[in-house]
């Protein structure tokens, strides 16, 4: 018997669109997942965007934003009093400072999501955590493997990198994941605001091609140069560059992965002039250098990097923060830093604690909240923002800059970031942190900012 699951998806409308509603049909088995979209109207460019001319989004993987920043000074932080109940032995785990950099693999789909989101209680994690264990893995307290740490968090001892660049530039508290799933729907809500109503990799076969809109088509039909780079180096080097082999730079861009599913959109697959800006980050390292950066680009580890900071990878966080920070001072050192804004978000909360209720803008989320980061010669020096942001807000300023229609409601919706910049002020010259896996000492000095 073949069961066929109709998901009716309300499309939200800004006050220049008309009411449209999406019908997606999935059927188990299958290999396409597709959805009719109706674009919306082109956004206005806000004053100042015109300064940035290269957009730079790096994703990493699976943080909450308590897991890194919730003891972070003035942002919506770990409150008092939490404590969640450890099944199995009927303790109270309150939320603790892990030393150490190696963190537990905690379960990350969308069943679990809304089982530790529990009706907005916030109380799932601990119980979500031991469900790993179905899966045949032996908890134990070696780093790792303990499913108490979902209720850990770190701070600068561990990720003073991160910490520093809060400090100098902007801290996003409000920032959520754009769906309340894992890797691959994630990714797909960051380059088209939508995953064609697939959701649950426990009860949904992943798709092997997408058949709506995603945003690098809007991207070259205007002439607007884009790169998707996949990092396959696993290591650094005292830079912080991480450069695979040469057969790695050349096979892991085309490969569709939970992390890089644009060779699954035709668009992408059957063109040629479009499949090769799928690129090695290697080549980031060069374009930074020459002045050569894109307008828009992506920046992801190849699938199973230790880099990308996923815990249960065997690479440490301080890796992956060398490894980011090394992206980073590409740009500062280039001579594009002064027209270039640089993202950094984390794809989903990794199954691990995080105290806010996630705002429902439609049935499939938002998903519980991550850190983002804006670092950017025209971004506030030391500013956490409290605005509500979501991977469509990285669409949305987009489309704003570059004149492209809405794909979906969900960018209409979406605040477009513009809070975490002042475009008055003068742009600030870069500041070099160590890309090494003990990093800067945190707090680096603050700038003087000039308007």
């Amino acid at each position: 018997m073949v069961f066929l699951a109709v998901i009716t998806l309300p499309i939200f409308t800004c006050a220049c669109e008309g009411a449209t509603k999406t019908t997606v049909a999935i059927t188990p088995g299958a290999t396409k997942t597709t959805i009719a979209t109706t674009s919306g109207s082109t956004p206005t460019m806000p004053a100042g965007l015109e300064k940035i001319e290269h957009f730079v989004f790096i994703m990493q993987e699976n943080r909450s934003f308590d897991h890194y920043f919730g003891t972070y000074p003035g942002a919506d932080a770990i409150p008092s009093g939490v404590g969640l109940l450890d099944p199995t032995d009927n303790t109270t785990v309150t939320p603790f400072h892990n030393t150490n950099f190696i963190d537990f693999d905690a379960p990350h789909d969308w069943s679990n999501a809304h089982a530790d989101i529990d009706g907005g209680k916030m109380d799932g994690f601990m119980k979500e955590a031991y469900t790993t264990y179905a899966l045949s893995v032996t908890p134990s307290k070696e780093p790792g493997y303990d499913p108490k740490g979902v209720m850990a968090y770190h701070d600068y001892h561990e990720i003073p990198n991160y910490w520093n660049y809060a400090r100098l530039y902007v801290l996003q508290d409000q920032m959520f994941e754009s769906v309340a799933a894992y890797s691959l729907v994630s990714h797909l809500y960051m380059l088209a605001a939508q995953s064609g109503g697939y959701y649950d990799s426990y009860n949904q076969p992943k798709p092997t091609q997408y058949d709506f809109p995603e945003i690098t088509e809007f991207l070259a039909s205007s002439n607007i140069t884009w790169y998707y780079y996949v990092t396959s180096g696993n290591q650094t080097d005292n830079e912080g560059r991480a450069i695979g082999s040469a057969q790695a730079q050349a096979e892991e861009p085309d490969k569709y992965t939970l992390w890089n599913p644009l060779p699954a959109f035709p668009a992408v697959q059957n063109n040629p002039t479009q499949r090769v800006r799928l690129i090695d980050t290697a080549q980031f390292y060069a374009d930074a250098a020459n002045g050569n950066l894109p307008d828009v680009s992506w920046v992801c580890p190849a699938f199973d990097n230790p880099l990308s900071e996923h815990p249960g990878l065997k690479g440490d966080i301080r890796s992956g923060m060398a490894y980011v920070t090394g992206l980073i001072n590409a740009v500062m050192q280039g001579p594009e830093w002064n027209t270039t804004a640089i993202f950094l978000s984390w794809d989903d909360w990794g199954g691990f604690y995080d105290h806010v209720v996630p705002p429902k803008v439609d049935q499939y989320g938002y998903g519980i909240r991550v850190p983002g980061l804006v670092i950017s010669p025209y971004a506030k020096e030391n500013y956490i923002d409290h605005q509500t942001y979501s991977f469509d807000s990285w669409l949305r300023i987009i489309e704003e800059r570059f004149g492209i229609p809405h794909m979906t409601a969900r960018e209409g919706i979406a605040s477009d970031m513009m809070n975490s910049f002042d475009f008055t002020q003068q742009p600030r010259a870069p500041i070099l942190l160590s890309p090494t896996q003990e990093g800067s000492l945190y707090p680096q000095p603050l700038q003087i900012i000039e308007h």
